[in-house]
């Protein structure tokens, strides 16, 4: 007696999710997710394009032009505890902005930095009190939830500067416009897009601690690489490698992290879960701007104090060493996620439309 194949067994969660999408709603959602994502695409990278002509228009120092964009990344609230975060980090990379400007060891910078500090221990502290904090803290002991937005703070560290660092250098350096810096960055955006459809399959096979790790190191060693610009260099030689290997490791590793960071966490917590892992990618932003911009400053003050260097040798040495430093924060990433747990679970179409920040990757 012959008998069909069997049935495919298909988990609950699947089924919702492929029910969800097989519907006109569900089509019509996720079409406007990638709307919405590539508005804010479109808006931040204007900003990023624009930063020379910000600067030479309105007389900034590279410190002060970094600062235009954190104030643009960093976002404010009217909750107490939001209110005191914010400016909590508002403070802190205000006083990594400024220290190369009045020293690391003057007074002021060492009461900015204390404030700052004093700030974020009174957040701790109310959303430990009041009954209906900003983030429940409590969901950080959701396994995997704290490495995973640590891996993403630390990852936007190094990424996000990137494009900061290789704007300047292109405009001001190698004196490219604004429309061949854009078009520049198109080879990163397609290998983002590769990177996230290969990864999200990944994660069902082996699992998101080797994405996130293995990403995570292949985007190190493509930071790694751009430091190696010189004063007259090449978009092909020098430039492209870098920013092709940049894209592929950490558009993996940003996948990764968006499927720990919600594995394990129930659905009455599942928004909770994403926004603190968007408010991580927020804070990482700026906040290793400001560290990459001051040791940037820093090395290309010295050289010009010295004497030896003309502008553009010197801010080029500057760049070089924000990139290097970011491969560490990237290398940092990949250290964190080695203590996470390894989870099969598979990201769900919106999870995968929201894990890459584009707006940093466009």
């Amino acid at each position: 007696m012959s008998t069909g194949p069997d049935p495919i067994s298909v988990s609950p969660n699947e089924a919702r999710e492929a029910s969800a999408l097989s519907s006109r709603r569900g089509v019509a959602i996720l079409l406007l997710l990638c709307l919405v994502q590539f508005m804010d695409v479109l808006d931040a990278s204007i900003l990023n394009i624009a930063l020379p002509a910000i600067k030479r228009d309105l007389d900034f120092s590279q410190q002060s032009l970094q600062w235009v964009v954190s104030g643009y990344i960093l976002t404010n609230f009217d909750a107490l505890g939001a209110a005191l975060v914010t400016g909590g980090v508002l403070l802190l990379v205000y006083a990594l902005v400024k220290a190369p400007e009045v020293g690391w060891g003057t007074t002021r910078t060492i009461a900015e930095l204390a404030s700052a500090g004093v700030i974020l221990a009174l957040f701790v502290a109310n959303e430990l009190r009041v009954a209906y904090p900003l983030v429940p803290l409590s969901i950080l002991r959701v396994k995997g939830v704290a490495a995973a937005d640590a891996t993403q703070t630390l990852m936007l560290a190094g990424f996000f500067s990137m494009f900061f660092f290789l704007t300047l250098y292109m405009q001001t350096v190698l004196h490219y416009s604004p429309i061949q810096t854009g078009t520049a960055y198109l080879p990163l955006t397609a290998a983002v897009v590769i990177a996230s459809g290969v990864s999200s399959q990944l994660v069902g096979r082996i699992g998101t601690k080797p994405v996130i790790v293995g990403g995570s190191l292949i985007g190190a060693v493509g930071l790694y690489w751009l430091p190696r610009i010189p004063l007259h260099g090449s978009y092909v030689r020098d430039i492209l490698p870098g920013l092709v290997l940049t894209a592929f490791g950490l558009g993996a590793a940003f996948v990764g992290v968006a499927t720990a960071a919600n594995a394990g966490v129930g659905e009455d917590k599942a928004g909770l879960a994403a926004g603190l892992l968007n408010t991580a990618q927020q804070l990482g932003a700026p906040l290793g701007l400001a560290i990459l911009s001051a040791l940037a400053t820093a090395r290309t003050n010295s050289l010009l104090h010295a004497g030896q260097d003309s502008v553009a040798q010197a801010a080029t040495h500057g760049y070089q060493r924000a990139l290097m430093a970011g491969s560490g924060f990237a290398l940092a990433a990949g250290a964190i996620a080695l203590l996470a747990p390894n989870t099969r679970q598979t990201a769900s179409a919106e999870q995968a439309v929201e894990a890459v920040p584009i707006r940093e990757a466009a």
